[in-house]
């Protein structure tokens, strides 16, 4: 018995009325998998902005000079403006003379301005038998048998948008710090790299008080008593329990 499974030992048994009918160790899968995306950055819109776009949407202007002596502002500060929003798909050159776009007048609007989308990828971690994705990163080389209830792995098709954004904001890939706001803007690609494993270790008890069988559940990757798995194992074996431990 190693020093962890003594002290979880040793806490349960603290109530005199529990008593321990067996110790078990399994290994709970785990899919890791690869999310690469796409992230685009909401600002405030600055004066300068606002102002050039309403020039353009206002007036026919051909050149940065012209916007610098009607707004009196140094031609360099207009030029890097310009590309910007030209990057972002904002505004566009017809007959030689700035026009705005459709999202050029959007983004007037609402007074936010879209940075161009970014590219990233990260790394999520999804445990089929807990149906969700885990927050803290497993080691591979899990204790004991794999967990006889486990969930089979699910196929990457299975999963939704709506999952993958979701694994994302756990990784906290998405914030918002006073007028600026960074969004996932659209799922590119995921594949799978590999499968792990992370061990647990269940007390099987008997509360002699009132009769009670149930099962405590130490998940060594979160560092926490698993209450899912608990359960898992009540609904599944409570009936196979009574017959084992209750008629000696």
């Amino acid at each position: 018995m190693d020093a962890l499974e003594k002290r979880l030992r040793d806490e349960l048994l603290r109530d005199l009325n529990v008593k321990l009918l067996e110790t078990a160790r399994w290994s709970v899968p785990v899919q890791v998998m690869d999310i690469e995306y796409e992230t685009v950055k909401r600002t405030k819109m600055d004066i300068l902005m606002k102002m050039l776009l309403v020039a353009f949407r206002t007036s026919q202007f051909t050149s940065v000079k012209e916007l610098s002596d009607m707004l009196i502002v140094e031609p360099l500060f207009i030029q890097d403006v310009i590309d910007r929003m030209d990057r972002a798909g904002m505004i566009a050159k017809s007959g030689g003379a700035y026009s705005l776009t459709q999202t050029g007048r959007q983004q007037l609007e609402s007074g936010i301005y879209i940075q161009p989308p970014e590219k990233d990828e990260s790394t999520v971690h999804y445990s089929p038998t807990h149906g969700r994705f885990l927050t803290v990163e497993p080691k591979d080389g899990g204790a004991g048998e794999a967990y006889r209830l486990a969930k089979e792995f699910r196929k990457l098709k299975e999963f939704t948008d709506d999952e993958w954004r979701e694994a994302l904001d756990l990784l906290d890939v998405t914030y918002q710090a006073g007028d600026v706001q960074l969004v996932v803007h659209a799922i590119t690609s995921v594949k799978e790299l590999e499968r792990q494993s992370f061990p647990c270790i269940e007390f099987r008890l008997h509360q002699t008080a009132d009769g009670r069988l149930y099962a405590r559940v130490w998940n060594t990757l979160t560092g926490e008593w698993d209450e899912t798995l608990e359960n898992q194992i009540m609904e599944n074996e409570l009936t196979e329990w009574r017959e084992k431990y209750l008629a000696e």
